[in-house]
């Protein structure tokens, strides 16, 4: 990973909001707990700089989505105040306009990407696993050149492509190469999502 991983690297204008009423939260909450319990979202001080890793988000609206906050990854129980609603995002121009107690994850300008790609796909996670990462090929994955940096607009761009040539627009597995482990599913609902990033992993351990 890039030396700047973890941090922000978009114009964010935020602004500071209570977020408990949300009925997407709970979910969050849930399936962020079990991503954990697996290693596929964290914290190591011997992996990426000692910064957390991995997010999940939820739509909340045609435009909006709901995502874990910035370096909430290690964490294994979070609250309502983890995570930031995203209310726009510009990706050709790096900018993203968010409301919440903390601010949104350094990754969610690719989510944006996503959920722009297609309008049914519901939710996405991002996790962190060597083993997916390193048998891509074999899994079937899409994946992104190591040339494309994460946290980019450049990687937004690519994660979009990705999401509209993929046979099955509405649900998929990608592998970014020039993000050190890095792995996104994606999906029309939460559930989903997860369980495809724990079947990738799955089959990852067989191989």
């Amino acid at each position: 990973m890039s030396n700047s991983e973890g941090v922000i690297q978009f114009e964010l204008e935020h602004t500071s909001k209570a977020l408990d009423a949300l009925p997407e939260i709970q979910g969050l909450i849930s399936w962020h707990s079990i991503l954990h319990k697996l290693g596929l979202v964290g914290q190591d001080p011997q992996r990426y700089g000692g910064y957390a890793f991995g997010n999940i988000s939820q739509r909340s609206g045609k435009d909006r989505f709901i995502i874990s906050a910035t370096q909430t990854g290690g964490h294994r129980d979070l609250n309502a105040d983890d995570f930031a609603e995203v209310l726009g995002c510009d990706v050709t121009n790096n900018r993203v306009r968010s409301q919440g107690v903390s601010k949104p994850s350094s990754e969610c300008m690719t989510h944006a990407a996503i959920y722009e790609a297609n309008t049914d796909i519901g939710a996405v996670v991002h996790s962190h696993s060597t083993l997916i990462w390193s048998n891509w090929s074999t899994l079937g994955t899409a994946v992104i050149s190591e040339n494309i940096e994460y946290g980019t607009p450049a990687m937004a761009k690519a994660v979009k492509e990705c999401v509209n040539q993929s046979e099955h627009l509405t649900r998929g597995a990608i592998v970014m190469l020039g993000h050190e482990d890095g792995v996104i599913t994606y999906a029309n609902d939460l559930e989903t999502a997860v369980l495809d990033m724990v079947r990738l992993l799955a089959r990852s351990n067989s191989e």
